[in-house]
């Protein structure tokens, strides 16, 4: 008797389904499976039913994998923008290159994936699909775009895996004549893999060559990109430029100016009044300088308050090692 109840309800549930099917075409879910989930940091749920979920979340890595990964592990917000901005995205040849990330979504994974770096364990990933607008000469206006893909730290360099790039959000026109104006639920993407290459028009490239550091896992791999410790340090030395402000990189440089205005004058000699003869009474009593002393003491001031210029450069990240020794080496020379 339960069991043909069972069949019974079944057999409905099967009908219900079909009827739907047939009365709901343009439903098609779009999901990303959630077996693999462990701690979501970011979340915003689908615009409709069928739509895509955006999250930043780490994951559990895909099994064979032969290397953990280097987590927990600190990374600055600002070192992961710049690293993050240097990637740019061709459709294909003949578009000009437009940013990977959109502001909203640098800000996004900024905020969330150092979090998530700094308490993910050795087998586990970040992983993210998130959307922002982007401008293209193949779209009139700025519209969202939907980007996915994992993040992980192995062998002391950060790997960026794309799943998806860019993919359009806009409704097709069959689900604009039923009404869905929002997104469209006819999406295919992924989060990318290890051992799987994603399939995506267009190619990923860096915007300054000569800032190199950033390359592609293999030449089969056009989704798998790493930033190695060249690239974080780079990064690490442009933001240190970049905190200070102008009128302070101005000043310094304005001393600098200065002091080697005065090691490079010419010795002249200066017309001094003739003093009062009170003065005159007590510089007889006072030990005689000689011009050359005094000259000397100059110099030695001069050169002293330009190796604490150089020396104030380099700890402010403005100079290398190898240029302030350079500079040093110059200055002592000429004592």
């Amino acid at each position: 008797m339960i069991y043909n109840l069972f069949k019974k309800n079944y057999s409905s549930l099967i009908l219900l389904i079909f009827f739907l099917l047939v009365l709901f075409p343009q439903i098609n879910f779009a999901k990303i499976s959630d077996r693999r989930a462990v701690t979501t940091f970011w979340t915003e749920a689908p615009i409709m039913p069928g739509a895509a979920k955006y999250f930043i979340r780490s994951e559990k890595i895909e099994k064979k994998t032969k290397n953990l990964n280097n987590h927990p592990i600190k990374i600055s917000e600002d070192i992961l923008r710049k690293m993050l901005k240097q990637l740019s995205y061709k459709y294909d040849r003949d578009q000009p290159e437009i940013p990977l990330f959109s502001e909203k979504e640098l800000m996004l994974l900024t905020e969330h994936v150092p979090k998530a770096l700094m308490t993910a364990k050795p087998n586990e990933d970040i992983t993210f699909v998130i959307k922002g607008p982007h401008s293209s000469a193949r779209w009139s206006f700025k519209e969202d775009r939907l980007t996915a893909g994992r993040l992980f730290v192995a062998n002391n360099q950060l790997n960026l895996i794309i799943g998806a790039v860019q993919v359009n959000l806009q409704p097709t026109l069959d689900e604009q004549y039923m009404g869905n104006v929002w997104e469209t639920t006819k999406l295919v993407y992924d989060i990318g893999h290890r051992r799987k290459v994603s399939e995506y028009e267009g190619l990923i490239v860096v915007y300054n060559q000569n800032k190199k550091g950033i390359h592609r896992k293999s030449s089969e791999r056009k989704d798998w990109l790493i930033f190695t410790n060249k690239a974080y340090k780079q990064a690490k030395e442009d933001i240190n430029v970049k905190k200070m402000s102008k009128e302070q990189y101005k000043t310094l440089q304005q001393q600098i100016d200065t002091l080697q205005r005065q090691l490079n004058k010419p010795k002249q000699q200066r017309n001094i009044p003739s003093p009062p003869q009170q003065q005159i009474q007590k510089r007889k009593k006072e030990p005689v300088i000689s011009k050359k002393q005094i000259n000397n003491n100059d110099n030695s001031h001069v050169t002293e308050q330009r190796l604490k210029t150089i020396e104030n450069l380099y700890k402010k990240g403005i100079l290398s090692e190898e240029e302030y020794q350079k500079k040093r080496n110059e200055i002592l020379k000429g004592i």
